[in-house]
């Protein structure tokens, strides 16, 4: 019998694997689970629908405490064949807001979520149901301008839906990129998120941020990226005043051998003005974070990592130094890596 590829849809899987040890801290005071586990799972499927457009389904099986939990990451449509240059995605998916949240865990070039990304996005990034639409624009560089409107019912990782919001969450994203020469070019962006934390309609979150990408790379045996990412967000509430909160990370890797890579991170977060009643004074809460890594990857289907972390975060008593090992692979089809 003769199967028909075109019709069969890709399945694909990735699994992360991760040690960990604190190297300052006793085991009453860890800030690691001080072991290997599995982190996380992700399996879906993916392809042409019809002559209109593509489906993709993914779940995930996450650790959480010691149990695992299997939820639907993202289910939707793609309609790439619009005119006008339009492109829309309807369903449940990462937001495409910044540039880590639209790239999945196993894909990061770090071990784990930067300050700012973990603090206004979760340890992997933000997920809603609805839907966005991009306009590619008539420019004789690459720009597009992408508009989302979603449930907003809930934000950062969860099990269930949230109450009903005033208003929708609204993002909206210009994103461009330039090649300057040869195999370096560059890619950057611009993000705006709104979003009502509850039913009170005064209660609202504003977050504004901008990243650029530098990307180079000759051949199989050397290539070099630069990222930078920063974020700046207003809490405004009904009964307090606004809250102010802004952070950055910027990260460069180096492959210095076909299949080796050097890598490392700095990070920076702040809460602004913060009333400190005990003292009756205004304060900046400020967290810093460095990290160093090593990779081999052996093929573009599986990686090893080590990575030496330091926390500096407010109000900890002192600063924390953690080691990691991550290991990770993918079976099937894999999607292209995303710029």
């Amino acid at each position: 019998s003769v199967i028909d590829r075109a019709s069969l849809p890709n399945i694909f899987v990735a699994a992360d694997f991760l040690g960990e040890r604190d190297l300052n801290n006793g085991r009453e005071n860890a800030i690691t689970k001080n072991g290997f586990f599995v982190r996380e799972i992700e399996f879906g499927f993916n392809g042409g629908i019809d002559h209109l457009g593509l489906g993709t389904i993914l779940f995930a099986v996450h650790n959480e405490g010691g149990r695992y939990f299997v939820e639907l990451h993202e289910a939707y449509f793609e309609f790439n064949k619009l005119p006008l240059g339009l492109f829309m995605r309807l369903g449940r998916f990462f937001l495409d807001v910044g540039r880590l949240n639209t790239i999945h865990r196993h894909d990061w070039h770090f071990t784990n979520a930067p300050l700012v990304h973990e603090s206004f996005f979760d340890s992997e990034g933000v997920y809603d149901q609805g839907g966005d639409i991009s306009l590619l624009m008539p420019l004789p560089f690459y720009q597009e301008l992408k508009i989302g409107v979603f449930n907003g019912r809930t934000w950062g990782h969860t099990h269930g839906d949230g109450p009903v919001k005033p208003m929708p969450l609204l993002t909206a994203r210009l994103k461009n990129f330039l090649n300057i020469y040869g195999n370096l070019g560059t890619q950057f962006g611009f993000t705006y998120i709104r979003y009502n934390i509850d039913e009170e309609k005064k209660n609202i979150d504003n977050t504004f941020g901008a990243d650029v990408t530098f990307k180079w790379k000759r051949g199989r045996y050397r290539s070099f990226i630069l990222s930078y990412e920063f974020w700046y967000r207003t809490e405004v509430r009904k009964d307090s005043a606004m809250m102010k909160k802004f952070g950055w990370y910027g990260y460069v890797q180096y492959q210095f051998h076909q299949n080796w890579y050097i890598g490392t991170r700095l990070d920076y977060f702040a809460e602004l003005d913060v009333q400190v009643e005990a003292l009756n004074k205004k304060t900046n809460r400020i967290s810093q974070e460095q990290s160093l890594w090593v990779t081999f990857k052996p093929s573009e289907f599986s990686y090893f990592r080590t990575t030496i972390e330091r926390e500096d975060l407010y109000g900890a008593k002192k600063v924390n130094y953690a080691l990691y090992i991550q290991a990770d692979f993918m079976l099937g089809f894999h999607p292209p890596h995303k710029y």
